[in-house]
């Protein structure tokens, strides 16, 4: 896709939010379909099973080892589904759909916004109550992909989300699919009976907010953690229904009006502050002209060299375009040093939020904003769907 293209794309948001006509990774088709065999259950044959909607995209849950050791995705919902326990199908009466099937290394926002789509429509055109919508995902871009679905999705978020994954295929021995597909299911019923509607990520014995993970390991069953927010729910406590954290609320009485950002590619240009990191390389970087925003990722405490940030403060002035700071460690930022009172003093603009949340709100804060600077730093700044921690959120040290 050309530049010109990209530089467009930021005029707007998909309309109408849930047009199969804007699918071209989905087959349209399959999602009409499954919306019309739903409708068909009956509810008598349902019983008290609850509904619950699954979406296969790939990922290590559904690869197949090759003789020479390496994976690709291979395995389909249908299959997936029948390796589900005996007494989750008397719990759960699930209905999937593969939408596609590939390493979530290879996904870009054109997968994420066929995913919302999606799940619009089902929303829309399912008249029976179902308990939300289970993504099985690659863990790789899990916390990208599943951020930029809360913040999309928005404020009036009438459904609840849960993406999980595995580190090791469903087929092989000690896979932990099994025990985060049990999960997620488990996570959807409570906040369903709850009337919560969130999009959490669910592995291991966590569940977070998708907009406060991200992966922290790839062998542990632990793949993902949420440095600045308390976790949701922590399945080692085995509580029935699955006990979820008290500053969650309830489903927001709002209209559902989701913002699906149209494009493959992102305007942010994240610059991670390194020892001898080259100022120049900023100024040609930044001069391009499909970035829109410029990410510093700070050190630990929120700093960066200041010729570093001379040359990002003086190369965006040029181009009239934003400044954020992400500090990697996730205790907020304080101005404590120096450093930090002079990329403020310089316009920079602090963000306490994971680099996964940011470039998802950014996309859509260009949108809504790219024109009125102290309006799109407010939305930066305040929480939209819970990525910035509040007062009862946050994880203390």
């Amino acid at each position: 896709m050309s530049a010109r293209v990209q530089i467009d794309a930021l005029e707007g948001f998909i309309s109408p939010a849930d047009d199969l006509g804007q699918l071209k990774l989905v087959d349209a088709a399959a999602v009409l379909n499954l919306a019309q065999e739903i409708n068909k259950i009956d509810t008598q044959a349902q019983g008290k099973r609850k509904l619950t909607i699954i979406l296969a995209t790939g990922g290590t849950l559904a690869m197949r080892s090759s003789p020479d050791g390496v994976r690709t995705p291979a395995l389909d919902v249908g299959f997936l589904i029948e390796k589900l326990p005996p007494e989750l199908h008397d719990h759960f009466m699930v209905q999937g759909l593969q939408l596609f099937n590939v390493d979530s290394a290879q996904m870009s926002y054109q997968h994420s916004r066929e995913l919302a789509i999606v799940m619009t429509y089902l929303y829309r055109h399912i008249r029976i109550p179902f308990t939300g919508f289970l993504v099985m995902h690659g863990t790789d871009t899990m916390s990208y992909g599943a951020a930029a679905m809360s913040l999309m999705m928005g404020q009036g978020l009438p459904f609840s989300i849960v993406y999980t994954g595995a580190q090791r295929p469903i087929e092989e021995p000690l896979s932990d699919a099994p025990t985060n597909i049990r999960n997620a299911l488990y996570t959807l019923e409570s906040l369903y009976l709850r009337e919560m509607a969130e999009v959490l990520i669910v592995m291991g014995d966590r569940a977070m907010l998708a907009t406060s993970s991200e992966k922290v390991d790839d062998a542990s069953v632990n793949a993902f953690a949420a440095p600045r927010h308390q976790y949701v729910a922590q399945f080692t406590r085995m509580d029935y229904p699955v006990q979820l954290a008290t500053w969650l609320k309830p489903r927001r009485s709002m209209p559902f009006e989701p913002t699906i950002i149209p494009g493959d590619y992102g305007h942010t240009l994240v610059i991670k502050s390194t020892l001898g990191y080259d100022p120049t390389l900023v100024e040609r970087q930044v001069a391009i002209d499909t970035v829109r925003a410029v990410v510093l990722y700070s050190y630990g405490a929120g700093t960066v060299h200041e010729r570093l940030l001379s040359a990002t403060m003086k190369a965006a002035s040029l181009r009239d375009i934003p400044v954020f700071i992400v500090n990697p460690v996730h205790s907020g930022y304080r101005v404590e040093y120096l450093s930090n009172q002079k990329a403020i003093e310089a316009g920079a603009i602090p963000l306490d939020m994971t680099l996964s949340a940011t470039l998802a709100k950014i996309e859509i804060a260009l949108r809504l904003h790219g024109h009125h600077r102290q309006l799109l730093a407010d939305f930066m700044t305040e929480s939209y769907v819970g990525e910035v921690p509040s007062h009862d959120s946050r994880f203390v040290r």
